[in-house]
């Protein structure tokens, strides 16, 4: 059954009362039967798995989509950066229907030093988790978008016969071309047809000088159609005509005063069909958008 934008609203003000750290409160259950909650960011615990404050059940062999080879549910850690597609049960409890591993960068390492490194062009601010890399290390990097990199939480190898290159997140055309940026990335080789500024890409190729050869490109953060989404990220400065994104997401919105959009700031906001939900305009409470 396919929930009205009201009912998913509803939702969505649950998910984000019970994950601020401000509320100093448990998870809330979530309310009524919507299927296809969209919820994405960084896993933070197990025993299910939480994310953004959420406890998700899950299926220890349940498939875990676009990791490094075949995965399941069971081998997941903190840190890992996912997307999960999940529905509210009778009990009021949640379940994953699907689960994402979401990678921004899986490439070699290049100008390592002080905690970070880049890989595909972009700088990843890796602190304690750069140590022991070496310059020409594959990488699987989990992390957030901001601006100009990524905050990684994980880093993981990649033995020889997975080394694919790929760059997940956020992309902009680049003017005058048919390449794209992703963060620090430009994504060459392929070119594009109906896609917006601040979608989701998922393009997968070669190394390329300062970027990523791309030999296929896939859109969209969920696997599943959703409608509210609770995710994780940092906000984007604003570009030509006020447009903004939480990095990483999908979700947009326009802004007439560029200076009040801060992009350094981790936050958890409230999507409904694309659409960036508005955070100054709280019902009072700990609730950052409605």
């Amino acid at each position: 059954m396919t929930a009205g934008p009201l009912a998913r609203l509803a939702l969505c003000l649950a998910l984000l009362a019970a994950a601020l750290p401000a509320a100093a409160q448990e998870p809330a259950e979530p309310e009524g039967g919507i299927v296809g909650t969209g919820i994405s960011g960084t896993i933070t615990a197990l025993g299910s798995i939480i994310v953004n404050g959420q406890r998700i059940a899950i299926d220890p062999d349940q498939p875990v989509r676009d990791g490094l080879g075949p995965e399941a549910a069971g081998a997941l850690r903190p840190g890992d950066t996912v997307a999960v597609v999940a529905e509210a049960e009778a009990d009021g409890s949640w379940r994953a229907r699907s689960i994402r591993r979401v990678l921004p960068l899986v490439g070699p390492v290049a100008g390592l030093g002080g905690g970070a490194f880049r890989v595909l062009g972009t700088t990843v601010e890796a602190g304690p988790l750069a140590e022991g890399l070496s310059e020409g290390d594959w990488v699987a990097v989990s992390g957030l978008w901001r601006e100009g990199g990524v905050a990684a939480s994980r880093i993981e190898p990649v033995p020889p016969e997975l080394r694919i290159a790929r760059v997940m997140g956020s992309a902009f055309p680049v003017e005058g071309g048919s390449d794209l940026m992703v963060g620090g990335t430009r994504v060459t080789g392929i070119a594009t047809s109906h896609l917006r500024p601040g979608d989701v890409i998922l393009a997968t190729g070669a190394p390329s000088p300062g970027g990523l050869s791309a030999r296929t490109i896939a859109t969209g953060l969920f696997d599943q159609p959703v409608g509210a989404v609770l995710a994780e990220g940092y906000l984007s400065t604003a570009r030509a005509g006020g447009l903004y994104t939480l990095l990483g997401s999908g979700l947009v919105a326009w802004t007439e005063n560029p200076g009040m959009i801060d992009p350094g700031g981790r936050i958890l906001r409230c999507g409904i069909d694309g659409a960036l939900e508005p955070q100054d305009q709280a019902p009072g409470g700990p609730f950052p958008c409605r």
